[in-house]
């Protein structure tokens, strides 16, 4: 059944490695002792909006009425409650996520609400060169910006001014080549009140020299255990210019960030327990989070959970390919069984990246409402 096939994904991944991907018997993990011991129930229920989900491949009716960002809320939230059943001090970020942190009034669109819910369920969000989404460009005439322009910078200041309200941290990720220009937004991003990691360029495949690993922007020589406490950051998408598993560890290893932010798999295989738990010390000697992305919104067939067959529509779930990435496709992440490869049980996503010791995850993909709420317009 292909359901099954699904829920026995990363747990005998991670276990067995690629040969047991896609085996017929439950492999599972080893389960921890409040499991056990009944102490922790595993089953979260995914969200399941009850509006009907759009044929695969397309973008849904107009006459489909689904709110796409409180879908995307729940989901996170969901999440964040499978995670902290496990470990209350699991870190939880979202990409992305501003939009969501606060609720638009249906009746006057002018009035924006806090939504508490899905800010309790989060510790911070990571943005993408927030203060040029915000701030006007250079020699900019201000009375040729188009209005919808200057309402997203409004909203965009709005939205990060609420989430540092209500106590989330902006990990702020934008991009320079040149030594000054990365040196001016790290100040510029601090002085915002975010913290700032300004990588060479958008690929986040290596360890930029500005400033040296050894001392990076805003050093910290002390022991990092929560969010609240970094003060700075890197991310590490695309590991495999660094050459073996063990040579991207060490090299990483090498640096005294506060956080580090890295892809689970290094080529085909995942980081093992060894070398997470090398990741969590600065070259200093003090511990820091380490951190794993968790794409929430796109399945990919070069993924441990792929199974042979899968198609658009097949499962339901899979909607249309990428443009920039044909193997990688958009999902309809209210589906239940999409959510049921990333969390709930574990065989999930979610708990074999817990299971080899992160300290908490990154949710990529949390403005995936955008594409579904504009009819599949927006990239």
């Amino acid at each position: 059944m292909m359901v099954q096939s699904v829920k026995n994904g990363f747990g005998a991944f991670i276990r067995h490695g690629l040969a047991a991907v896609g085996v017929a018997g439950l492999c599972v993990l080893n389960v921890p002792t409040a499991w056990a011991q009944g102490g922790v129930n595993i089953q979260t229920e995914p969200f399941n909006p009850t509006a009907p989900a759009a044929p695969a491949g397309m973008a849904p009716a107009a006459e489909q009425i689904m709110d796409y960002r409180e879908a995307m809320r729940q989901m996170v939230q969901s999440i964040s409650t499978y995670a902290r059943g496990l470990n209350p001090n699991f870190v939880i970020l979202a990409e992305s996520a501003l939009p969501l942190t606060g609720k638009i009034n249906p009746d006057d669109d002018t009035q924006v609400f806090p939504a508490r819910t899905f800010m309790r369920a989060i510790d911070g969000v990571l943005t993408r060169d927030l203060l040029a989404q915000i701030n006007p460009k250079p020699g900019e005439d201000p009375k040729k910006v188009e209005p919808a322009v200057l309402q997203h910078r409004a909203r965009t200041a709005q939205d990060a001014t609420t989430a540092r309200r209500f106590g989330l941290k902006i990990f702020d990720l934008s991009f320079a080549e040149k030594t000054a220009d990365k040196d001016a937004k790290y100040r510029a991003s601090a002085k915002a009140g975010n913290v700032p990691f300004v990588a060479d360029t958008p690929v986040l495949g290596t360890i930029p020299k500005f400033p040296k690993p050894t001392s990076p922007f805003q050093a910290n020589p002390k022991s990092v255990a929560d969010p609240a406490q970094v003060q700075n950051f890197i991310y590490v998408q695309n590991s495999q210019g660094f050459g073996l598993a063990r040579d991207f560890v060490q090299a990483l290893r090498d640096s005294n960030h506060d956080m580090v932010i890295v892809n689970v798999f290094h080529g085909n295989e995942p980081l093992n327990k060894q070398d997470v738990e090398l990741l969590k010390y600065k070259k200093l000697g003090s511990k820091r989070l380490v951190l794993a992305e968790l794409d929430i919104s796109s399945a990919a067939s070069y993924m441990y959970y792929w199974q042979p067959g899968w198609q658009v529509g097949a499962p339901a779930f899979i909607s249309v390919p990428y443009i920039e990435n044909p193997d990688s496709y958009r999902t309809l992440y209210w589906d239940p069984t999409w959510q049921a490869v990333l969390f709930g049980d574990v065989n999930s996503y979610l708990y074999g990246i817990m299971d080899l010791g992160f300290d908490g995850v990154v949710l990529k993909g949390v403005d995936a409402w955008r594409w579904f709420e504009s009819g599949g317009e927006e990239g």
